[in-house]
């Protein structure tokens, strides 16, 4: 079979493949993604904070790309509730702490339907979208590269001048890129499924804190104004790779303690990277994107927007000759970092219960609850970390963690 020649493979169809599809100016473009159907099923609470929410918190220019994605991705189609403020809850030892709600306005969306508007207009602009292909390698082949692509009809080959890895983590062109594996204490691992019997308030969202139930982060109930709700946890990649905690099991343990019914068959997983850009996010014509280039903001699990960032940034790199790595690191970089060393600081006590124990008993509510609003808004306020390092060091002397 003759290998199709392009200029540009997106593997992925996610919010950065998307994304990336729909904004890059060059000639061929070919996306393909390994699901059957455009496009779901997704691992995704899909909330996505409005930008009132985020303007005060985020650096200007990322504040402003941010903006840039919502107004091009929300569209009144696919949203499914308005959420209006958050629950926070910490359990320890069977005792549940209500620290009350915070504002916090943001969309519920479908996000299956939402890459699927995005993933069309790509392909009113020419890009080529092929569904149920999973790309199994790519080589370095000329000036290029040769993938190979498996699909409905079988093996065949793609010619490619660049390629861009939207496909997850780990990226099928990480290999390209030579970017070493994450920690495993900077990657987590994320459950999700749709369920029923959430009693609360439909436009309240709720995260429950429980280092037993979700060692390193945190559980999640989302409602979508319908009677269901989006409901998951994340756990830290250590402990489910190197300690053995299995979170489909936390998961159904989750929703038994909420009497939350799946309207699922199955727990939806992903491991998602939760620390900072990659090492290697550029190299020689490859490109990470996305969970792959490790842009998820760390104190809260958020992805969509970031992804979608990194596809904006490459192909404003591709238009003007920029190098993709520097924009991606002056854009998001030292915003992800900083986070980082927020979440970092917290670990501790996100995977201890004796720990979240002694800071319930030593702090006010309402600061435990404004450390936490800010950690969800991934603040890079300098007095929070300053205050979450007096705060660990207190909690240090009152008992081992």
């Amino acid at each position: 079979m003759i290998p199709i020649n392009i200029e540009l493979l997106v593997i992925g169809g996610g919010p950065a493949g998307s994304f990336l599809s729909s904004e890059v100016n060059l000639s061929s473009v070919m996306l393909v993604d390994k699901k059957k159907i455009n496009y779901g099923p997704v691992v995704c609470g899909e909330m996505m904070p409005k930008a009132e929410l985020l303007v005060d918190y985020l650096p200007g220019e990322l504040m402003g790309m941010i903006e840039y994605t919502l107004h091009k991705s929300i569209k009144r189609s696919i949203i499914v509730n308005h959420i209006k403020t958050l629950r926070i809850l910490i359990r320890v030892k069977g005792t549940v702490v209500d620290l009350g709600s915070i504002n916090f306005p943001a969309y519920i969306v479908n996000k299956g339907l939402m890459i699927s508007s995005i993933i069309d207009d790509a392909a009113n602009r020419g890009v080529r979208v092929n569904f149920s292909s999973t790309v199994t390698g790519c080589i370095r082949h000329g000036d290029g590269f040769k993938c190979k692509v498996i699909d409905n009809n079988g093996e065949h080959y793609v010619e490619t001048q660049l390629v861009a890895g939207a496909d997850g983590y780990p990226s099928v062109a990480m290999e390209l890129t030579g970017s070493p594996r994450f920690n495993p204490m900077d990657t987590a691992v994320a459950t999700s499924q749709r369920a029923t019997g959430w009693g609360g308030d439909e436009e309240e969202a709720v995260v429950v804190v429980d280092p037993n139930l979700a060692p390193g982060g945190y559980a999640w109930v989302f409602p979508r104004g319908d009677g269901t709700s989006n409901v998951g946890l994340g756990i830290r990649g250590y402990d489910a790779w190197l300690r053995g905690i299995n979170p489909v099991k936390l998961h159904y343990e989750f929703l038994k303690s909420l009497n939350l019914k799946p309207t699922q068959r199955s727990v939806l997983l992903k491991t998602i990277p939760v620390g900072e850009l990659g090492k290697r996010i550029e190299a020689n014509g490859v490109y990470l994107l996305g969970d792959a280039a490790g842009t998820v903001v760390s104190t809260n699990g958020a992805g969509i927007n970031t992804a979608m960032v990194s596809g904006l940034l490459l192909a404003k790199a591709l238009k003007g000759g920029l190098s993709y790595g520097v924009e991606m690191n002056k854009v998001l970089g030292s915003f992800l970092r900083d986070v980082k060393r927020l979440r970092e600081l917290a670990d501790p006590i996100l995977e201890s219960e004796d720990a979240l124990g002694r800071l319930i008993s030593i702090m006010p509510r309402e600061t435990v609850k404004w450390i936490i609003k800010e950690a969800m808004l991934a603040s890079v306020n300098p007095m929070l970390r300053i205050g979450a390092r007096l705060l660990t060091g207190l909690i240090k002397v009152r008992g081992r963690i």
